[in-house]
């Protein structure tokens, strides 16, 4: 039996320009900023959960702990979810437990839409877009319902190419539609080994975010000073310093501080153990229920003055994440059990089958921006197979980051987490 290869791609963008006070409604800001509300019914709201579900699992399963990782587990995610509409059986029965999908493929990405329509907005110092797109195979047979469904709900227009004559050209095309989409900074999502002449449909996500900070740190501020790794190690770092009100929270020996964005829509957050050494316990205690109390917690406390260090970051990483998702207990969508019979109809023996999953990352963090790129390829393949008041000021809450931590960029407003990432020191001396 053959297995004809279908890819997913998934490109996720955030730029992010200093940040300003979380907001509940629509208030105007000095420089006429106003927040942009995002209401979700409760079936979104479920979907949310599963994404954020996911979110924790896959970033167990994914590089090693003593390793910097930023991933998008909101792209894969959304990619995954242009596939697992047209799963059926023993596939999708996989994908949903793993994927934390809340609806059946005929219904999931109707629920979804109003995360996605949430993810579209454009106003005073910040942009947020998602963009999804099919790249499928000249004659190849699409189920009319599929496109229909995803074409209203995903906004994935279909687009032809011919990955029989010409893969690579097909593989420039779409890496070209993903650069476009992420302004630039992922350029090439998918290698050549990842688009070959059996290669069917490749489905693109792709999610832009630019934003400022509601007080950029000082420049002058800035200091090349001791980071500790995990290992003890002290390495030169630039860390950035600033004196502002934050919600911030400390409990277990965590310390925990939201940074938010202008506007209020997304947040920056950062979770930090107290000793240096402490960061690979927590994320290996950390789970979807206590990451939510972490975060309940956070929205509710109350911003309090913060001398606030964090380090200037750069962070990369392109991975295939099969083997993840393998680990989870996705097995039938990669070999000759898959069954996307509800997406494409492949002629004679042929088997829809995903044969990759193609992660790419950026993240850059400086004073006064922060920008950062996701993006996820999946391919299916052919294969031949048989805080308290006091009577005076409390004295400010030191929030340092000279030592590994864990962060989250999310969107208050859905709660849905777009990024999640660990800084364990500078690749090299600053």
């Amino acid at each position: 039996m053959l297995l004809a290869r279908l890819g997913i791609a998934a490109a996720l963008l955030l730029t992010s320009f200093g940040a300003v006070k979380a907001q509940e409604t629509v208030e105007a800001q000095e420089d006429g900023a106003a927040f942009i509300p995002a209401p979700i019914n409760p079936a979104a709201d479920a979907a949310v959960s599963g994404i954020n579900h996911f979110t924790i699992d896959l970033f167990k399963h994914t590089g090693r702990p003593d390793d910097n990782l930023f991933l998008s587990p909101a792209s894969v995610s959304t990619a995954m979810a242009l596939a697992y509409r047209g799963a059926r059986g023993a596939t999708a029965d996989e994908l949903r437990r793993v994927l934390y999908f809340s609806a059946p493929p005929e219904t999931y990405l109707s629920v979804q839409a109003p995360i996605l329509r949430a993810m579209t907005f454009s106003a005073t110092g910040r942009e947020l877009s998602t963009n999804n797109s099919l790249w499928v195979q000249d004659g190849l047979s699409m189920s009319p319902v599929y496109l229909a469904d995803t074409a209203a709900n995903a906004g994935a227009g279909l687009r032809r190419v011919d990955y029989r004559a010409d893969p690579d050209r097909a593989r420039v095309t779409i890496n070209q539609w993903v650069s476009d989409k992420t302004h630039d900074r992922i350029n090439n999502l998918l290698s050549p080994e990842n688009v070959t002449d059996s290669t069917r449909a490749i489905l693109v996500n792709t999610i832009y975010w630019k934003a400022h900070w509601e007080t950029a740190f000082p420049a002058a501020g800035t200091k090349t000073e001791p980071f500790r790794r995990l290992d003890g190690k002290a390495i030169p770092a630039s860390l950035m310093h600033q004196d502002a009100d934050y919600r911030v929270l400390e409990r277990d020996g965590i310390k925990a501080i939201d940074l938010p964005y202008r506007g209020g829509e997304v947040s920056m957050t950062v979770l930090m153990p107290n000793k240096a050494a402490g960061l690979p316990s927590f994320e290996a205690g950390l789970t979807d229920a206590t990451l939510t109390k972490w975060l309940v917690a956070l929205d509710a406390a109350e911003a309090q003055r913060t001398i606030l260090t964090l380090p200037k970051m750069h962070l990369e990483w392109r991975g295939d994440l099969v083997s993840a998702f393998r680990a989870m207990g996705v097995n039938a969508a990669f070999d000759a059990r898959a069954d996307f019979s509800g997406m494409a109809t492949v002629p004679g023996d042929q088997v829809l089958a995903i044969g990759a999953i193609i992660h790419q990352t950026w993240l850059d963090v400086d004073e006064e921006a922060s920008e950062a790129a996701a993006a996820t390829a999946v391919v299916e393949d052919v294969i031949i197979s048989g805080m308290l008041n006091a009577p005076k000021p409390k004295p400010p809450f030191i929030f340092r980051a000279d030592k590994p931590f864990l962060f989250l960029l999310r969107d208050r407003r859905t709660h849905a987490i777009l990024f999640i990432g660990r800084y364990t020191g500078p690749e090299k001396a600053d």
